[in-house]
């Protein structure tokens, strides 16, 4: 059978469930269109709201931690993480923003050894962006706490500031965000199961993708994955 004609047999099962359900078959398009509903940023968007305009956003993370091999250069992967997943969201939305490659952030920090005394705003005016999404790291970890390293449980506290350097009295101050991966209610993992390296690129992804979700709307099915 080709993919048309599955696509034809789909659609006219559900509108046999639909009506068989006695709902109104003239509302069957608005239930097949119907786009998926969405959670609002959870701290501030960062899509413009004149939609002919385009934001400009660095993020810059920063911790002086003392990491166990696994976690070293974690702060890199996670501005990584939060580019990607941004970037994701804002496709999927429609936003245009526009994120600075991690990449030529890490190029900016190794060619100025005094970056992290200078002012995040000034960074951002460097790139000429709109807002910094600043990330100080105070702590992470990828092993359960007690286990000896037999079991994984991903933990991360992070500081989380968006600084508006347009408008500074409209950025968002610190707020501290923990999160666990993955949480207590759900399946332990085991060193057996995956290795330091296949554990830490998981949890930093979710990392990523929470970090993502305080400055873009995000579809509600995403819920699974919130702690």
């Amino acid at each position: 059978m080709n993919i048309l004609k599955k696509f034809g047999l789909s659609l006219t099962l559900m509108g046999l469930a639909f009506i068989s359900s006695g709902c109104n078959i003239m509302s069957l398009p608005y239930f097949l269109l119907m786009s998926d509903p969405k959670h609002e940023a959870e701290l501030q968007s960062l899509a413009p709201k004149d939609k002919k305009t385009e934001k400009k956003v660095i993020i810059l993370t920063y911790g002086k931690l003392d990491l166990r091999p696994e976690l070293i250069n974690s702060d890199r992967e996670i501005a990584f993480t939060v580019e990607k997943n941004l970037k994701a969201l804002n496709s999927a939305n429609g936003d245009k923003v526009s994120i600075i490659p991690s990449r030529k952030v890490e190029e900016y920090k190794s060619s100025h050894s005094d970056w992290q005394d200078r002012d995040p705003a000034e960074i951002g005016k460097h790139f000429k962006a709109d807002y910094v999404v600043y990330l100080e790291i105070n702590s992470l970890g990828i092993y359960e706490l007690g286990s000896g390293g037999t079991l994984y449980r991903g933990r991360a506290d992070i500081n989380i500031s968006l600084i508006d350097i347009k408008n500074p009295d409209e950025s968002q101050p610190s707020r501290n965000f923990t999160c666990q991966f993955p949480r207590e209610s759900r399946m332990q993992v085991t060193a057996s199961d995956q290795s330091p390296m296949e554990f830490r690129q998981t949890f930093l992804d979710y990392v990523g993708k929470r970090i993502a979700w305080k400055f873009a709307a995000r579809p509600t099915r995403d819920d699974f994955y919130a702690d």
